[in-house]
């Protein structure tokens, strides 16, 4: 990419985190946040990823990269704006916040158009109708798959061992599922998805046959 490409994208990074950061601090449960490792910190670290795995993505299947990074940057944007049942309206708020700023750093209509889609259908379409929406959808389910989700999925239950192991039990058979049936839409993303399910499913695995081996030993 070229250093004025470089420019913008990094503007428009700005411009998410310190969206992300002020819709944070306007939220009355930011303990509870924190508590389930959900806050600002995560979110914007979930978003740089998801950028790093679109660009992949991308560069692999010819896609826009540019188009593709920039809808990745801004696709949470409006995570911390909704909450509850309205979550999923995260993706159509977010591209109606971004679409001004996108235009203002000089995109074509058509462009911003392409940006603006693949924000808001991350989280509401099943099957994007553009290349570079599939990816920013497989990005985040890529990132949303990670050796952090890890920790998510364990935290809240640490201190009751047996809950969490049978959590863990059936968190195993949803990831067999979706090891057999990938749902991702891009090769790519189909690869980089079976190795984050490989790294859960061994980690969880591993987790509940330490659990069976916590008792006494007969002779």
């Amino acid at each position: 990419m070229s250093a004025e490409t470089n420019k913008r994208l990094q503007k428009i990074a700005d411009f998410a985190r310190n969206y992300l950061e002020e819709a944070y601090k306007k939220r009355d449960d930011k303990e509870g946040l924190k508590r389930f490792l959900s806050g600002f910190d995560y979110r914007w670290q979930h978003t740089q990823r998801v950028a790093q795995f679109g660009k992949i993505i991308a560069e692999a299947e010819g896609a826009d990269t540019e188009l593709v990074v920039a809808a990745c940057l801004l696709h949470d944007i409006a995570w911390f704006d909704v909450q509850g049942d309205n979550s999923r309206d995260h993706g159509n708020i977010g591209a109606e916040i971004a679409r001004p700023f996108l235009a203002s750093l000089g995109y074509a209509p058509e462009q911003v158009d392409n940006i603006c889609y693949s924000i808001a259908s991350h989280v509401t379409v099943e099957n994007p109708n553009t290349l570079e929406a599939n990816i920013v959808s497989d990005a985040d389910n890529v990132d949303r798959f990670g050796p952090y989700r890890i920790l998510q999925w364990c935290y809240s239950d640490i201190d009751d061992y047996e809950k969490l192991t049978d959590k863990l039990r059936e968190r195993i058979n949803r990831l067999e599922h979706y090891r057999a049936n990938n749902p991702l839409a891009t090769e790519t993303g189909k690869q980089l998805f079976a190795e984050q399910l490989h790294l859960q499913i061994l980690f969880f695995s591993e987790f509940v046959g330490e659990s069976e081996l916590s008792v006494t030993p007969q002779l």
